[in-house]
């Protein structure tokens, strides 16, 4: 498969448009919508709906969409750590983590790893909760920082072991202009109206059933969607274009401590969720079992 058809599928996926992406690589909406075409001969499949101003994703379409990310993120992953294997010691720790809120306790953990073990080499890639678990079962991962949230962060029959390691409340930012600002708490009937956003680095709905299982039975949350970039829900929350799901506890000094926005707990119960670390105990690395010790210990 080539990685070249793999660029422009995700991007025609992100844009909608053979057009956009032709201008981008300055070349014409024939040679994408040609390469296109190959891939999907390819994969024997159809991969969008083609309609006469919009190109869509259809159900394959969203499955490769997810599966194709990965394929480029591990290429890109392996790329550059084949560039430093000449700073590559006998101990490498592979871990993925869910979100940059959960980075600063990433962070702290491999500080502490590296003053007893300074010869131990770290990886670390974001992958949403579903791609951590299927790269821990692959091995591409020793283990993973992801978030237990409503929903089980596992299914019982995967044979993982889930190392909690904090908790919090999930709560809603909002535009500091926002009227709902002023509220003690936030009802979801305040939001009948309003796009609520979660944040996730892959296609995933692990947020969304979590949230949506935790509303009293017949409440509706129809407005709840998915964005990609952090940056993106920073700005429409701020500019009072939406509101945004936000772990409490995480925020302090990370992406989401602006003056724009302020946060409410929702009036709701089971907002509590969990960053644990995910692994499979029957790996053998031993920098992961160095880790685990710490944090154990700790």
């Amino acid at each position: 498969m080539d990685l070249e058809h793999l660029h422009l599928f995700l991007e025609v996926a992100q844009y909608g448009s053979f057009k956009q992406v032709a201008d981008r690589h300055f070349i014409s909406q024939r040679a994408v919508s040609k390469q296109i075409r190959q891939l999907e001969s390819e994969l024997g499949v159809t991969l969008f709906q083609r309609k006469a101003n919009a190109i869509t994703l259809n159900t394959q379409g969203q499955f490769f969409w997810a599966e194709a990310q990965d394929i480029v993120n591990h290429y890109n992953n392996a790329v550059h750590e084949l560039h430093g294997l000449d700073r590559l010691t006998s101990q490498t720790l592979q871990i993925g983590y869910f979100s940059i809120f959960e980075s600063h306790l990433l962070t702290a953990d491999m500080r502490t790893l590296k003053q007893s073990h300074p010869d131990v080499h770290v990886t670390v890639r974001e992958e949403s909760n579903e791609h951590l678990i299927k790269s821990i079962h692959r091995g591409s991962l020793d283990i993973a920082y992801s978030i237990a949230y409503g929903n089980a962060t596992l299914p019982e029959t995967t044979g993982l072991t889930v190392l909690p390691v904090f908790t919090g409340e999930m709560v809603l930012g909002l535009g500091r202009d926002n009227p709902l600002a002023q509220q003690a708490k936030i009802n979801v009937a305040d939001l009948q109206e309003t796009p609520i956003l979660y944040y996730s680095p892959e296609s995933s709905t692990f947020l969304l059933e979590s949230f949506l299982a935790s509303l009293p039975q017949g409440q509706q949350a129809d407005h709840v969607l998915r964005v990609s970039s952090i940056e993106q829900m920073q700005l429409l929350v701020a500019l009072n274009q939406a509101v945004a799901f936000y772990p409490a506890g995480l925020l302090e000094n990370g992406p989401a401590d602006t003056p724009d926005i302020v946060y409410r707990p929702f009036a709701l119960d089971s907002q509590q969720y969990q960053i644990v670390m995910v692994y499979d105990p029957k790996n053998k690395n031993p920098a992961l079992h160095d880790l685990l010790r710490l944090k154990q210990t700790n």
